[in-house]
C-alpha cells in the first residue's frame, strides 16, 4: 500500500504551502476586521479565542475546502447555550481527558460514561460524520476539488488498490491527524507570540519595521517569507519559552527543506507559513496590548494556553 503522505508525493509541496498562504491572508483579513471594529468601540478582543477559530478555519480550507466555522455538528450546546462546533468540542474534550489521565493515579477506561469521556466520543462521532462526508464527495468527484484531502486521494490511487486495510478508515486517520496537529498547536503558538510581542515594546518595534520594508503595506505571499526572518525568529523564540505540546517527549529529527524556506520537517513548515502570515496580515495594521500588567496563567493542557483565554486591547497602527 503507498503511503498517503510519502515524502516524495507533492502534498506538501511548494504549491501547498501557497494555498496555506493565501487562505490564511484572506481569513485573518476577515478577522482584522472584526479587530479594528472591536478597537472603534474600545472593546477588547480574546486573541486565544480568535487564535483558535482562525486555525481551525485555515486548516478547514485547506484541509477539506470548507470554512469549518459553521459545521455546528457535535450534537450538543457549548458552555454559552449555542451549539458546539464538533472540532472545537473534540479538541478541548481530547486536551481534558488527556490532563486527568496524566494527573490521574488511576487511568478510567474511555469508555465510562459522563464527563469529558462522553464529550469526546459526541465530538469524535460529529468529526467522523464530517470527515467521511467530504471523502466520499471528492470519490464521486475525483477532479472537482483542490485540497490537500483530494491530493491525498489522487496520492493514494482513488483507493482502488485492494488492501487488508479500510482504505476509508485511513483517509479518515491521515485527515484528522492533520487538522488536529495544526490546529491546536498553531493556536498556541500565535497566542504566545501575541503575548510576548504586547510585553516586548523593543522587540514589537522591530517586528514592524521589517514588516513595513519587506511589504510595505501589501499582502503577504509564500515568496515573502523568507524574507521576514525576524518575525520566523519571534515565532521560534515564542515556540521556545511556550512550548505548544509542552507535555509530550520530544527527540531530534532530520532536517528538511522546502524551497528554502525553513530546515525543518513538513509539518512544521506548514505551521511557520500559517504563523507568520497571520503576524505580517495583522501586524501591519493593529497592535495587541495586555489589559494588564499581571502574569497570564496558563491552563493544564496539551498546549499551555492561558486558563481563562487571553483578553487585549486593540490600537490601530495607521
Amino acid at each position: 500500500m503507498p503511503e498517503l503522505l510519502d515524502r516524495d508525493a507533492p502534498t506538501f509541496g511548494a504549491s501547498t504551502l501557497a494555498r496555506v498562504v493565501d487562505v490564511t491572508v484572506t481569513l485573518t483579513g476577515q478577522l482584522l476586521a472584526d479587530w479594528e471594529r472591536a478597537a472603534g468601540r474600545g472593546d477588547p478582543v480574546d486573541v486565544l479565542d480568535d487564535m483558535q477559530d482562525l486555525a481551525m478555519r485555515v486548516m478547514g480550507m485547506v484541509l477539506f475546502s470548507r470554512d469549518v466555522r459553521n459545521d455546528l455538528l457535535a450534537g450538543g450546546p457549548d458552555a454559552a447555550g449555542a451549539p458546539a462546533n464538533c472540532f472545537i468540542e473534540t479538541a478541548r474534550s481530547a486536551a481534558e481527558v488527556a490532563t486527568r489521565r496524566r494527573l490521574s493515579p488511576t487511568l478510567l477506561p474511555p469508555w465510562l460514561p459522563g464527563g469529558p469521556h462522553r464529550r469526546f466520543r459526541r465530538g469524535i462521532a460529529a468529526v467522523d460524520r464530517f470527515v467521511y462526508g467530504r471523502i466520499d464527495e471528492r470519490l464521486a468527484d475525483p477532479d472537482g476539488y483542490d485540497d490537500i484531502l483530494a491530493d491525498l486521494i489522487r496520492g493514494y490511487g482513488g483507493l482502488a488498490a485492494a488492501t487488508a486495510m479500510d482504505p476509508r478508515r485511513e483517509l479518515r486517520d491521515q485527515a484528522v491527524t492533520l487538522f488536529f496537529a495544526g490546529f491546536e498547536t498553531t493556536a498556541a503558538a500565535l497566542t504566545a507570540t501575541w503575548l510576548l510581542l504586547g510585553d516586548d515594546p523593543a522587540a514589537e518595534a522591530r517586528f514592524h519595521r521589517e514588516l513595513d520594508d519587506v511589504l510595505g503595506g501589501r499582502a503577504p505571499v509564500i515568496d515573502d517569507l523568507k524574507a521576514l526572518g525576524y518575525t520566523g525568529q519571534l515565532v521560534r523564540e515564542s515556540i521556545r519559552t511556550h512550548p505548544p505540546v509542552y507535555s509530550l517527549t520530544r527527540e531530534a529529527a532530520p532536517s528538511d527543506e522546502i524551497d528554502g524556506l525553513a530546515d525543518r520537517r513538513r509539518g512544521a513548515v506548514f505551521a511557520d507559513a500559517e504563523i507568520v502570515a497571520v503576524l505580517a496580515v495583522a501586524g501591519q495594521h493593529v497592535r495587541l496590548r495586555p489589559l494588564t500588567g499581571d502574569p497570564v496563567p496558563a491552563g493544564a493542557a496539551n498546549a499551555p494556553l492561558p486558563a481563562s483565554g487571553l483578553p487585549m486591547r486593540v490600537e490601530p497602527r495607521r
